[in-house]
């Protein structure tokens, strides 16, 4: 780590030791003060649910007094001892109920059987145990029950808060029950006074609700009878996001004074390190193969100043030394290169002189005869076959100096060596065997690959041509990432000798070879990024002798 650096995180390291200790504590407690109010204010909320229902339980107490007041069920207790009954006393529950806001009303004799309902009409004649139940609550508690209603799916069971009434008529009683649904429409009326969720339970069974289930809601329960409970859920997102504010106010100062910290730190290291780090850079940059690099020494001063002066006198020297080595191999380097380019045209000038020398001692001797003639074609067939080698000679250091670079595309390299080995066939003793793996994938420039695997097999056929023949096997196969061509011969093998030198120009094992192929493959393969190897059969363990020629490039995955 640098030095500048260090510095900067030693007052980043006490300004965070400061906000560790302190915004902590402080959020813990404002978190505490704030779930406080925010319990405080549900406790209000509830205190006027409670209220909202205390205020239900005196309508229907209100509303139930009134009608056990009212002339109307006077005359209902009077005609409910008439045989047959008056239809009238049928239908009353519903006809009395509506004007007094009642959702249930039921009117039953002192045996408990249905003399009218106004939320059941089809439960005439019938006892209802759960409203006759309520007859022997003390006097008009209001307490809750279920009734039973009637909906599309049949009869269903739904809480409400009743009250039951006694009306005597000479020797008869008559009771009225009746109250509210706990239903929809009450969960509705809390949830627009509370803005919570409310849900009424019964007997453990949700039966009605209203309004979306808050984000981390607070709940609370009010029991309204034996198995009836309103639940409510308030939202908490208020203290939610006020957390979430006062995290963020905390994060922005803390962050302010992360920026203060690393201001302070680097102007206080900066003028310490500065000359210290145009060295390392400039050190880093000579190592990378960039001589010659100096370092300003302005900002510098006493040892530090002494010691860039001293550096910049040696990356000078380091640099004029440098391009000296550099033209030296250089010109080294093209002294070879014409060395072995004179060498190698100059061993086909000398049969050419030969030749030469031979057919103008024989025109000497006379008018061309017959001995002339043969003396000439056999000197001119041997010309131009050294002349020819002398036109491959310059073709391929030609090309040696000027190949192109690769056109890199997706190939599949089994299917171009396929191509190119179909085109050949058993000749002169010589069998070709092929055993490639479908599907290997490899960026490659498809005309310089083609390049190299004719070269190898045709230095492999030139290899087996001084014992008569014999076997080139020519493989493709996956070596972890890499996809390998492999062209393997039974020939005598690579002489040790060569063996380190195989792959410099002008190297070669054959007479009339001149030793750029295999150069030229090589470069082939290290500008696809891959590998050109060669070792003798008989060197790896083998029974049988020859050389193995293996070029690895890198595999395409997923292909």
């Amino acid at each position: 780590m640098r030095l500048r650096w260090t510095i900067a995180l030693a007052f980043i390291a006490l300004a965070l030791l400061q906000v560790a200790v302190v915004v902590p504590l402080a959020l813990k407690n404002l978190s505490s003060l704030l779930s406080a109010q925010q319990e405080a204010r549900v406790d209000q909320m509830m205190v006027a649910v409670e209220a909202e229902a205390a205020r239900l339980r005196d309508d229907v107490r209100a509303s139930m007094d009134e009608l056990a007041q009212s002339q109307a069920l006077e005359d209902v207790a009077r005609d409910a001892a008439r045989v047959p009954q008056p239809p009238h006393v049928t239908t009353a529950a519903a006809t009395l109920m509506r004007p007094r806001t009642l959702d249930v009303l039921a009117l039953l004799d002192d045996e408990g059987r249905t003399l009218s309902s106004g939320h059941l009409p089809a439960r005439l004649g019938e006892p209802d145990d759960p409203l006759f139940a309520v007859t022997r609550l003390p006097s008009k508690q209001v307490s809750a029950r279920d009734v039973e209603l009637s909906s599309p799916q049949g009869l269903v069971q739904a809480p409400a808060l009743v009250t039951a009434r006694a009306i005597d008529y000479g020797d008869r009683r008559v009771w009225a029950i009746g109250g509210v649904l706990l239903d929809e429409a009450r969960a509705r009326s809390l949830a627009r006074l509370t803005g919570a969720r409310v849900e009424v339970h019964s007997n453990g069974k949700l039966v009605a609700f209203a309004g979306a289930l808050p984000r981390a809601p607070l709940r609370r329960e009010l029991e309204v009878g034996p198995g009836a409970q309103v639940r409510l859920f308030f939202s908490g997102e208020d203290l939610i996001a006020t957390r979430a504010e006062v995290l963020r106010a905390f994060v922005v100062l803390a962050a302010l004074g992360f920026l203060l910290a690393i201001v302070a730190g680097v102007i206080i290291s900066r003028r310490v390190t500065r000359p210290v780090e145009a060295l390392t850079e400039a050190a880093r940059r000579i190592a990378e193969g960039t001589p010659g690099v100096q370092v300003p020494d302005a900002s510098a001063s006493g040892e530090l100043k002494t010691l860039i002066t001293t550096f910049n006198r040696m990356t000078d020297d380091l640099k004029r030394a440098t391009d000296r080595l550099v033209a030296s191999e250089r010109i080294a380097a093209w002294q070879e290169v014409a060395r072995r380019l004179a060498h190698e045209i100059k061993n086909p000038l000398t049969p050419i002189r030969m030749s030469l020398e031979t057919l103008l001692a024989a025109s000497q001797r006379g008018p061309p005869d017959e001995r002339f003639m043969g003396i000439f074609k056999e000197s001119a067939a041997a010309m131009l076959e050294e002349v020819e080698r002398l036109k491959r000679i310059v073709d391929e250091f030609s090309q040696f100096a000027r190949l192109p670079r690769p056109s890199l595309v997706a190939l599949n390299l089994s299917d171009a060596v396929q191509q190119v080995m179909a085109l050949y066939a058993a000749h002169d003793g010589l069998r070709y065997v092929v055993d490639l793996e479908p599907g290997l994938m490899v960026m490659g420039d498809r005309d310089q690959l083609t390049q190299v695997l004719v070269n190898l097999v045709k230095n492999a056929e030139e290899a087996m041509a001084s014992q008569g023949g014999g076997t080139v096997s020519v493989t493709t196969f996956t070596s972890g990432s890499e996809a390998v061509l492999e062209v393997k011969d039974s020939g005598p093998g690579i002489p040790a000798a060569l063996k380190a030198r195989l792959f410099e120009p002008y190297v070669s094992t054959k007479p009339q070879g001149t030793g750029l192929g295999l150069a030229i493959a090589l470069r082939i393969a290290q500008e696809h990024e891959g590998r050109l190897v060669a070792e003798s059969v008989a060197s790896a363990g083998a029974q049988a002798s020859g050389a193995v020629f293996r070029l690895s490039l890198p595999r395409l995955s997923g292909r």
